[in-house]
């Protein structure tokens, strides 16, 4: 598996069979995946998360990340995947922080 962290590796990436992107595991039932462009272009994104309500994956595109170069793209990218793996894995409604029982209180509501 390679490492979409390491901007020499990733570059060095071949487009897959049916557009399946190379994927990397950054915790259990959370992926990061890269899917290298046929036309020399910058690659797109994916991030991909284990659903336990229907018990398959999901697979989302986080964006365009722009003007963003090198090792900011995959931290921007790593960042989008497991931000939305939250939103997945909590039934599609993220967690808030819980600090105080009034937070939790309000939460419940």
């Amino acid at each position: 598996m390679p490492g979409l962290s390491r901007i020499k590796e990733r570059d060095k990436l071949k487009p897959r069979n049916g557009d399946e992107p190379h994927w990397q595991r950054l915790r259990q039932g959370c992926y990061l995946g890269f899917r290298p462009s046929k036309k020399g272009k910058r690659g797109t994104w994916f991030a991909r998360a284990y659903n336990p309500d229907n018990g398959r994956n999901s697979r989302k595109a986080p964006g365009d990340y722009g003007p963003l170069q090198g090792h900011e793209v995959f931290n921007q990218a790593k960042a989008k995947a497991e931000a939305w793996a939250d939103t997945v894995e909590s039934g599609g409604e993220r967690s808030r922080d819980m600090q105080m029982v009034r937070d939790a209180c309000e939460a419940y509501r």
